[in-house]
């Protein structure tokens, strides 16, 4: 039974720490309005319909009466692994279902209301019980969903301001084999499920420099959320609570918006995300050592993420009264070094392609965009994850496409 202990408490410390896991930015879900999809999220300096409550609350002064959208973000990602053993590792393709809804209310000429409630981060990666990632990994999922109200005060007829504050709820599962041969039981199925929340604030101004040319700004805060779960190994008819802590990290946007004529827009955004508050996790937890006459244990684990920048261009066009034309490019480092990757969260550079387009009839507003983000193909010949196995070494290829739609409605 030590030994089993042992083991496990080494599966919690790689298991527990992801219960905020995914791809795209780490684990972040940049894509949160088909309006800025189409602009591959260049819209910070944009900010002029109700998805701004989001990207840039402070161009909500910008909106007249109450309005409202809805939208959902499917999202179709691949993944393979072509190990040093000549084989190919594919985690399990699935479509995620991330959804958003945005409010705005106009409470006077210089005072507005922004909601948003959305989840910007999650996704999961699915690999067989059989793969050569097992023991570091197989199923995760993360669903996160967050409420975000803010207030947005016109300060001058060119500078807007805005504040609010998050509440971010997160649920995830987590599993990955152990290998209990030794003690006769094979490979076993180690299971965490965890819940936790946590708050943070943010800020935002817009600022009209020319008649032709808005400035923007966007902060949100870091938010340090408690996690709570239950860990579970189907050889052994027991749970065993655990518990950590994940802070997110703080995302800073700065963008332009260039009104080239009438018709054309031109967008650039630089975004920066501190992704070094992911560098080291603490985990207290009442293992299998408890049934051996053991204690609750502490266990430190390093990741020293590193902060990262992505860079984002858009445009849009109006086609005619009702129609809007949008395009982007986007180019985005990832924040996972060498010696700590891992395949919870098997990142990599990244560039991205969107195109979308928008329809205004009356009080209604229809959206819709397409995502294409390539990968770079990425090369592991050393992590730590997997101790001394190497077992992760090789070369790891993803794609992923989302499409977006949202509906809108102008009371």
């Amino acid at each position: 039974m030590r030994k089993i202990a042992v083991i496990f408490a080494a599966a919690l410390s790689s298991t527990l720490l992801l219960s905020s896991t995914a791809s795209a930015t780490g684990f972040r879900l940049p894509e949160q309005s088909a309006t800025a999809t189409g602009m591959a999220s260049a819209f910070v300096g944009q900010a002029d319909d109700v998805s701004a409550a989001w990207y840039n609350p402070a161009g909500l002064t910008r909106l007249d009466g109450t309005q409202i959208v809805a939208g959902i973000v499917p999202i179709y990602a691949s993944l393979t692994h072509d190990t040093t053993a000549g084989t190919t590792d594919a985690s399990d393709r699935t479509i995620h279902l991330p959804v958003y809804v945005y409010a705005a209310h106009k409470l006077n000429d210089r005072l507005s209301l922004g909601l948003s409630m959305n989840s910007p981060f999650g996704l999961s990666t699915d690999w067989a019980d059989s793969s050569a990632t097992r023991y570091v990994a197989t199923f995760s999922k993360v669903v996160t969903f967050n409420i975000n109200p803010n207030i947005a005060y016109k300060m001058s007829d060119n500078l807007s301001l805005a504040f609010g504050i998050d509440y971010m709820k997160i649920r995830a599962t987590m599993e990955n084999m152990l290998d209990l041969s030794g003690i006769g039981l094979g490979d076993q199925n180690f299971r965490l499920n965890g819940d936790g929340d946590g708050w943070g604030l943010n800020a935002a101004a817009h600022y009209k420099a020319t008649d032709a040319l808005n400035l923007g700004f966007s902060y949100r805060s870091r938010i340090k959320t408690a996690i709570e779960g239950t860990a579970d190994v189907n050889a052994i008819a027991q749970s065993n609570p655990g518990s950590t802590e994940i802070t997110l990290p703080d995302i800073i946007h700065f963008g332009a918006s260039y009104k080239a004529s009438e018709k054309l827009t031109l967008n650039a955004d630089l975004e920066y995300t501190l992704w070094s508050t992911y560098d080291r996790m603490v985990i207290t937890s009442n293992t299998l050592l408890a049934l051996t006459g053991g204690a609750t244990d502490t266990q430190t684990n390093e990741f020293q993420w590193k902060d990262t920048w992505c860079l984002r261009f858009g445009g849009q066009y109006i086609l005619s009264d009702p129609w809007k034309l949008r395009a982007g490019i986007l180019y985005d480092k990832n924040p996972v070094p060498e010696d700590r990757f891992d395949t919870r969260i098997p990142d990599a550079d990244r560039l991205g392609l969107s195109v979308g387009t928008g329809y205004a009839s009356g009080k209604i507003t229809v959206d819709a965009a397409y995502m294409y983000l390539m990968f770079m193909d990425r090369t592991i010949s050393d992590s730590l994850a997997d101790g001394t196995t190497d077992t992760l070494n090789g070369d790891y290829n993803s794609e992923a496409h989302m499409a977006s739609i949202m509906i809108g409605y102008k009371f």
